[in-house]
């Protein structure tokens, strides 16, 4: 490079410097969607917020099959229920407006500064006599340097990288507290089911005569739906479990791919 004149070595920097970010795009394009997908997958966290309203709400459902004893019991933890709730929407509110964020930050066009640069056209020349100088040339193609440096794919992936890098750790330990509460729900959710369907299984043996066939009747079909209606909560669980896991793996995957390849762009 060193036999070629100044003003083609210019040229060929600036020519190098936007090639680099033009042949990055198709790779970053691929990462970015990802981040996105990732960040649209909020699924788990509505169904976790749905899940713990009817935690909440489990007094209110049991109290009329719930015994004097059982009653005073299922009070008390009706009022924690009640005093925890807002720091457990806190907690999954926090994850949600984290992807929003991790969202905007891949869009395709956040960091995008090819309409610039194009605009900008191709390197100019000293012009003696008429204003332009070498050192008005070295100027211009520096900040068009600058320029293909500070945006387009370089800076977003190594924005990203940073962001998801230093996000795993606080996110997956809160994923793992919204794990832990799903748990604690789906325990709660057998206990109630076993006191709800245990009085109906007494009530109905103790009431089945001729003279109560109806009320049999009807309880046996409350007691059918009511145990369909357990059974399809505690699949609810555990599905949300497995997404919310499922959502920990690939941001922690993304993080990794992203910090690796960021690190190729600045070594590029």
């Amino acid at each position: 490079m060193s036999a070629l004149p100044t003003r083609h070595r210019r040229a060929l920097c600036l020519h190098l410097c936007l090639t680099m970010v033009l042949c990055g795009c198709a790779t970053a394009r691929t990462e970015l969607a990802q981040v996105r997908a990732l960040a649209a997958g909020t699924d788990a966290l509505s169904a976790f917020n749905e899940l713990s309203q009817r935690h909440v709400d489990s007094y209110q459902r049991a109290r009329p099959f719930l015994s004097p004893a059982e009653d005073a019991r299922e009070r008390l933890l009706d009022a924690q229920r009640h005093a925890a709730q807002a720091d457990v929407a806190r907690l999954a509110q926090a994850v949600r407006l984290y992807l929003q964020a991790l969202g905007r930050l891949a869009q395709a066009e956040a960091y995008d500064v090819q309409p610039e640069l194009a605009s900008a056209g191709a390197a100019i020349r000293a012009w003696p006599g008429s204003g332009i100088d070498d050192r008005h040339v070295s100027a211009y193609t520096l900040l068009l340097q600058q320029l293909a440096r500070l945006g387009g794919a370089a800076s977003q992936q190594g924005h990203l990288a940073q962001v998801l890098h230093d996000g795993d750790a606080p996110l997956q330990t809160l994923l793992a507290a919204l794990d832990s509460l799903l748990a604690l729900y789906d325990k709660s959710g057998d206990n109630e089911r076993d006191m709800v369907l245990g009085l109906l299984d007494v009530e109905i043996a103790y009431a089945d005569t001729p003279q109560q066939r109806l009320l049999v009747v009807l309880a046996r079909n409350m007691q059918q739906s009511k145990a369909e209606e357990y059974r399809l909560i505690g699949l609810r669980h555990t599905l949300t479990r497995r997404k919310l896991a499922a959502l920990g793996r690939d941001h922690a995957h993304l993080a990794a791919t992203l910090t690796t390849t960021e690190a190729q762009w600045t070594d590029r």
